[in-house]
């Protein structure tokens, strides 16, 4: 272009992966665990060669168990996986069922890792009331926040940049806010055949209206049948109200922690470009989980939500009346589902449109998520000083062994010290991954789903992993309702 400024498109980017120190690929325990499995049975030669054997026998197996790769993971990880699961299916964890004939003392309670959430309707602090979900195991409190994208189809190029700068600084803004665990981003979307806009026009087509009116909006709603999607946007702030300073002594005071904490973010939150809508109400998120352990309900419920039918958005009816997980999918009532986890973030820069193709509404319902987990401003500067320092480590180890650089492993070391660079600026710094689950009603209908997934998330340049033997907690983990999968493995080795 002569004589004018060429315009450019500003990219985004600098993910890497938490390496800490390790040799290659492994990670700090895979790599104890070698070094273990190689000077172990060496010592025991000088103390019983019968006995140096055997333990090299079994440091051969450990060694395998780490170094060999299923499918991008280590046996070990696959193989204990698999353990756990078919655990689970004999112990009869795997199952839910439930009847007029059965006895369910705690029938509120959600199935599998959602169980310990209830909801609480409190006061807004405005006039109005809202819905928290309290996990009675760690006494965190989720608020949910309803928001409407702007879209970027009509905005100019400096507002997006604007926008995405705004959603930076909120990020970055949390490693501040010292209550907060983690923030999920859900966009859930679902054709809806046109019967949601049909109840939706009927409901508030007034009877006085003139004839022709009422024909032309009729008119306009039959037209229209299958080009409806229906789209939910909300982002769930989970809040450890123990971290408060005085700590509140009963529910009550954590409550009124939370309450007095959230308009700040949400008016934070207006400026990344979407209109806050309002906080979810407690029959709101019972209508969302019913639909989405339930799909055939979605018109039933919203009609509920226009007054018609309100049993249905009692906390009992949230959860699903019967569920089985396989090893591949998870069936809950009219449903069967796959979810994927996040396996790697795109390696190249890319521009603000760069998931469009996961988050646009297709022929099956898909529920895409984005967790994040702050860092604190306080320890953001020590984790990114540390991930230098093992990277640094590394490329000593491989100089020693005399094993040459690859471009990967120089291009992880730039992005280590940018992201110390950016973060000394003022940058936020956290963990996050994407949760992905899909929905069909049948089973013949699940590898198209599954394949329209995986193409999008191709498209939108995300490497996933379909969560096989852990479907349930991947389904839970995409409903954006405060749980934290790498939470709950933290849990475990407690």
């Amino acid at each position: 272009m002569t004589g004018a400024e060429v315009p450019t498109t500003r990219t985004y980017g600098n993910w890497r992966r938490e390496s800490g120190f390790g040799i290659g690929r492994l990670g700090p325990a895979q790599t104890m665990t070698v070094f273990g499995a190689v000077l172990v049975p060496i010592f025991c030669v000088y103390i019983s060669p019968s006995v140096a054997l055997f333990v090299a026998v079994v440091a051969v197996l450990v060694l395998a168990a780490v170094l060999v790769r299923v499918g991008g993971q280590s046996l070990a990880d696959v193989v204990t996986r698999s353990v756990r699961f078919t655990r689970a299916r004999h112990a009869g964890w795997t199952e839910l069922s439930g009847g007029m004939l059965t006895d369910h003392p705690r029938k509120h309670d959600l199935p599998g890792p959602l169980a310990p959430l209830v909801p609480l309707n409190v006061d807004d602090g405005r006039g109005g009331k809202q819905g928290l979900l309290w996990d009675r195991r760690t006494g965190w409190l989720t608020a949910v926040i309803r928001v409407s994208p702007v879209g970027l189809d009509l905005a100019d190029r400096s507002q997006a940049d604007a926008w995405v700068a705004a959603w930076g600084a909120w990020l970055a803004d949390l490693g501040y806010q010292h209550l907060v665990r983690h923030i999920a981003v859900t966009v859930d979307t679902a054709p809806s055949g046109g019967t949601t806009l049909q109840d939706y026009v009927t409901e508030r087509i007034d009877p006085r209206a003139p004839e022709t009116a009422r024909s032309v909006m009729s008119e306009l709603v039959a037209s229209t049948p299958t080009t409806i999607a229906d789209v939910d946007t909300r982002v769930s702030i989970t809040f450890d109200p123990t971290r408060a300073v005085p700590r509140p002594a009963d529910l009550l005071g954590a409550v009124t922690e939370v309450t007095r904490w959230l308009p700040g973010m949400e008016s934070s939150l207006a400026m990344a470009g979407v209109a806050v809508l309002g906080r979810a109400t407690v029959e709101w998120l019972t209508g969302r989980l019913r639909i989405a352990f339930d799909p055939a309900s979605r018109p039933d419920v919203a009609r509920a939500r226009n007054g018609a039918g309100s049993d249905l958005l009692l906390w009992s009816e949230a959860g699903p009346v019967r569920a089985q997980e396989s090893w591949e999918s998870w069936r809950h009532d009219s449903g069967i589902s796959v979810a994927w986890a996040l396996s790697e973030a795109p390696r190249q820069a890319v521009v603000d449109r760069v998931l469009t193709p996961l988050l646009a509404p297709g022929p099956f319902p898909r529920r895409v998520t984005l967790l994040y987990e702050p860092y604190s401003a306080g320890t953001a500067a020590t984790e990114v000083e540390r991930e230098i320092t093992n990277t640094q480590v590394r490329r000593a180890f491989a100089q020693r062994t005399r094993r040459d650089e690859t471009q990967r492993e120089r291009d992880d070391f730039a992005r280590a010290l940018q992201s110390a660079r950016e973060e000394a600026e003022g940058a936020g710094v956290g963990k996050f991954c994407l949760y992905v689950s899909t929905t069909v009603g049948a089973e013949e209908l699940l590898p198209a789903a599954t394949a329209d997934v995986e193409q999008r998330a191709g498209q939108s340049k995300l490497r996933l992993r379909r969560l096989r033997g852990a479907q349930a907690a991947g389904f839970a983990a995409a409903l954006g309702v405060g749980l934290n999968p790498a939470e709950l493995a933290r849990r475990a080795f407690r």
